[in-house]
């Protein structure tokens, strides 16, 4: 594991980041509605971060296209916005990541359109894998495992009678998107990589309400569930501190 514990001034400009994701984040909260398109959303928020000084991290990634994954119902990951319009009761998960000051940040989110009563059995599995990934949280902190937030975040998706997308892990983050160490969403109290003080990680529980075998689309990009049943993802980033987690989005 090569991990690059962060000083104070690099956190401080992760937080500073992380105000310019919240802001994108919740702007395209605000446009989410049905009859709106996935890629107007997409250009919400890409104008909401350039505006602020800051570029999508995810544009340009790999070859990735857009500033917003964008997931509806049984995709997984790594969705491509386009011109599909969101419909009442679709369960709509929204990843984003933004570059400021030559640090990244990276946060995920998810609704029912139209509101959780449009849909209860999605709005249900959607607060469950938030309770996953805030459990996550508070099972990070100086002196624990990767194995205690997996762990933590297992036996919630677990008791929900959902399933865990092994192949997706979160991660850490700084002048990468994506650095060590991995932060399995499965695991055993006291095993896998300690938590260091300075560390910055990304949560990111990746769920199924089915099966947990997915397959990747032409696009070479959309991650969809194999059973056609819904997927959904929630994700934190933040520091690992003696005291526990500092969520920044």
């Amino acid at each position: 594991m090569n991990v690059h514990i962060k000083t104070s001034e690099e956190i401080q400009v992760m937080r500073e980041g992380a105000k310019i994701l919240k802001l994108a984040h919740d702007a395209v909260r605000g446009v989410a509605k049905e009859g709106v398109s996935l890629l107007e959303l997409d250009k919400v928020a890409e104008k909401i971060i350039r505006s602020a000084g800051a570029v999508p991290s995810f544009k340009g990634f790999q070859g990735f296209p857009a500033t917003l994954c964008t997931m509806i119902n049984s995709e997984v990951v790594h969705g491509i916005p386009d011109h599909r319009k969101l419909k009442k009761g679709d369960l709509l998960s929204i990843d984003c990541g933004v570059k400021y000051k030559g640090f990244h940040t990276d946060a995920a989110f998810s609704i029912i359109v139209g509101g959780d009563a449009q849909n209860p059995v999605r709005a249900k599995f959607s607060r469950c894998v938030r309770s996953a990934l805030l459990a996550g949280c508070q099972a990070a902190r100086a002196g624990a495992t990767i194995g205690d937030i997996g762990y933590a975040i297992e036996q919630v998706v677990r008791k929900g009678g959902y399933s865990i997308c092994k192949e997706y892990t979160g991660h850490g983050f700084g002048r990468e998107l994506h650095e060590d160490p991995h932060v399995y969403n499965y695991g055993r109290r006291g095993e896998g990589d300690k938590l260091i003080a300075g560390m910055t990680i990304a949560i990111e529980p990746i769920v199924t309400s089915g099966s947990p075998r997915v397959r990747t689309l032409a696009d070479g990009w959309t991650v969809v569930t194999l059973d056609g049943r819904d997927a959904c993802q929630w994700e934190h980033c933040g520091v690992v501190t003696e005291d526990g987690f500092e969520i920044f989005v």
